[in-house]
């Protein structure tokens, strides 16, 4: 399954008689492999003989003493029975999945509740939110906090993956290029495979919309309105966007309500110039939306062009040049511009001569690529 790191992060605190350190906070977006991390943990607690007890923010009222009641009960010990003298006299291992929920108890879990447990329990917390501030600046958690991010799997990881699904290893570059190694995707891919003759498991995401649609759904638990479902959706066209491109793709004088909902998301990250999906949100969206509105599709992107090409014009230097790249990224599917460009895991981009020339040769072509 991959996450050999935090794996072995894990795996290194149960083997020492005194625990090196007390929490292990894991957080990332929704179907990144939270859960699945905590399961594999959970086993090896099993082979290690280890007591674990396991709780859900989705299964409890986030209050004090619905918290403490819930593990009593997991740790089968009676309500009243003193949870760290119940805890005192052998190791365990604490699980809190779906923290997200549990926000309003994050003060109290931090400046009461964990610090009373004994030094022999180890808890483990995954959310889809990184730590607040005063986890990573209390100095009383500096020695006992191991904060991991998780990211995706990586390349390897996730041909392994695959093989152990049975998807054809001929397949495995379209695969990845489209899930980039995102756990849940590569899980609904898979299904989506299983579920075909041999001599049709080829993979194309406009081909596998029931594949997007779980995505979504996943990804966009409840959207408000036709309104923020557009914002998805221009968002996910372009390479960042801003509350002014974004008033101009959907056509509206006022877009701050939207732009601030979806920094909110918890797959929209946040960078210097602007906000930008996470990359597989944006290949679901993307897809979903060629596959299910290629007429809307098609005015987004005419919109975001038209947008780049009156800025291209009125910017100079870096801010011109910034305009140009977000001009390419739009038109990356193009068998013309994608020879030509290497985006950046981290939002950049290095391309040649020949595609800035395309660029600037394309700003007033209103086809989409």
């Amino acid at each position: 399954m991959g996450r050999d790191a935090e794996r072995g992060l894990f795996e290194s605190a149960l083997a020492e008689t005194d625990l090196p350190f007390n929490l292990i906070y894991i957080f990332g977006p929704g179907g990144v492999g939270k859960t699945a991390l905590l399961a594999e943990f959970r086993r090896l607690c099993e082979q290690a003989g280890v007591t674990v007890a396991a709780l859900d923010g989705r299964n409890l009222e986030p209050s004090p003493d619905s918290f403490s009641a819930s593990l009593s009960l997991a740790l089968n010990l009676p309500p009243t029975a003193p949870l760290p003298e119940a805890l005192a006299n052998a190791r365990y291992v604490l699980f809190i999945d779906t923290y997200e929920l549990l926000a309003p108890l994050d003060n109290w879990l931090r400046d009461s509740f964990l610090p009373s447990l004994p030094e022999n329990v180890l808890a483990v917390i995954a959310g889809r939110n990184p730590p607040s501030t005063p986890w990573r600046t209390d100095p009383g958690w500096q020695r006992y906090l191991r904060v991991r991010p998780l990211r995706n799997l990586a390349p390897d990881e996730s041909r392994a993956f695959m093989l152990g699904r049975n998807i054809p290893e001929d397949q495995h570059a379209a695969v990845l290029q489209f899930t980039h190694g995102y756990p849940l995707a590569l899980s609904l891919v898979a299904d989506e495979f299983a579920q075909r003759p041999l001599s049709q498991r080829t993979f194309e995401p406009d081909w596998a919309p029931d594949v997007i649609k779980a995505l979504l759904e996943r990804f966009v638990q409840k959207v408000p309105s036709p309104a923020h479902r557009a914002a998805l959706e221009a968002c996910a066209l372009v390479r960042l966007i801003t509350e002014p491109l974004l008033a101009e793709m959907l056509g509206t004088p006022d877009a701050n309500e939207l732009f601030n909902w979806l920094r909110d998301l918890s797959f929209v990250e946040s960078g210097p110039q602007g906000v930008f999906p996470h990359d597989l949100a944006r290949e679901a969206l993307a897809a979903d939306l060629r596959w299910r509105n290629p007429d809307w599709y098609n005015e987004l992107h005419k919109r975001a062009r038209a947008y780049y090409a009156a800025h291209i014009q009125e910017t100079t230097g870096l801010a011109q040049q910034r305009t140009m790249f977000d001009y390419i990224f739009l038109h990356r599917d193009s068998p013309v511009v994608r020879p030509f460009v290497d985006w950046q895991t981290s939002g950049g981009v290095d391309y040649g001569f020949a595609a800035r020339e395309r660029c600037r040769s394309h700003t007033g072509d209103d086809r989409p690529a």
